[in-house]
């Protein structure tokens, strides 16, 4: 996709976050519904593409009732409740508009590993080894040594773009600077995943959630690795394709909520005063019980 291009697809998000803003709200019921429902998804799908092997299903019996499948590992389930955790903590700094500081970003990791770190003491904590992603060991991330200036950096960038940047594309910059970091042992990629959310929250966008089937897991990973070695476009354009597809999701939701308040509103038989003065039944009364 060429520069015009995409900036097109920018404008196209502008104008569909504009027109959600629009719309009637949905009811608080349905609000926590989809508000689950995406955590779910988010707890799911993050987890998968780092290898974890629950599916959508058991991961939501494992949050919405707190049964564990049989067969399942300890490690994935612990995972799964942790990133759950997590999550629900990310969510709560976003509605807060908390800015990003690194305290933000090490509590993000430390509740992300924290039942499944090899040693409880590495969660949150900046790595002393040097790592590289599965393949490209030719192509490490940050030094060990420059981890603590790249994340001053990291923020001082965030502090300085949040603002100026199209919203989806400091949310996908900043994942991209983070992973290009891997400042920890472990947690780095559902961390990242954390902070783009957070950054699309703040700004009233909905949460993307990266699918882990081979095919989109694939293009995600290979994009991150064209963005590290400089083209970070091609993986700006993913993460903006993932937000114009639920920023569609979540209009054509609105729209069929608002189709069906106008159809009751239009189909409703009773009046105020017939449905104080219908005859209501006393439960003590015994002919409530009898046939006709």
């Amino acid at each position: 996709m060429n520069t015009e291009n995409f900036q097109s697809l920018l404008q196209r998000l502008t104008s569909l976050k504009k027109e959600m803003d629009q719309f009637r709200p949905l009811s608080k019921h349905q609000v926590q519904e989809l508000e689950k429902d995406t955590r779910i998804e988010h707890v799911w799908s993050s987890n998968a593409i780092e290898g974890n092997r629950l599916d959508r299903f058991e991961t939501a019996s494992i949050l919405n009732t707190g049964v564990t499948v049989h067969g399942a590992s300890v490690k994935d389930i612990l995972e799964t409740l942790d990133l759950n955790q997590a999550y629900e903590y990310m969510m709560s700094l976003a509605s807060k508009k908390e800015p990003l500081s690194q305290t933000t970003i090490r509590d993000l990791n430390r509740i992300v590993t924290l039942q499944t770190t090899q040693d409880k003491s590495e969660a949150g904590v900046y790595r002393a080894i040097e790592v590289w992603p599965n393949g490209f060991e030719n192509h490490p991330y940050v030094n060990p040594i420059d981890i603590r200036p790249r994340m001053d950096q990291l923020i001082e960038w965030s502090s300085q773009n949040q603002s100026t940047l199209h919203p989806v594309v400091y949310a996908a910059d900043l994942h991209l600077r983070f992973v290009s970091i891997h400042p920890f042992i472990d947690g780095n990629g559902r961390t990242a995943r954390l902070l783009m959310n957070f950054a699309l929250a703040q700004s009233g966008y909905p949460v993307i959630n990266v699918q882990p089937n081979h095919e989109e897991r694939y293009t995600y990973m290979d994009r991150l690795e064209q963005a590290r070695s400089g083209n970070k476009q091609i993986f700006e354009e993913l993460i903006a394709g993932y937000a114009e597809k639920e920023l569609k999701r979540r209009i054509e939701t609105l729209k069929l909520n608002e189709k069906n308040i106008r159809e009751a509103q239009a189909e409703k038989g009773l009046t105020k005063r017939s449905i104080t003065g219908y005859p209501r039944s006393n439960p003590k009364d015994p002919k409530i019980f009898r046939g006709r």
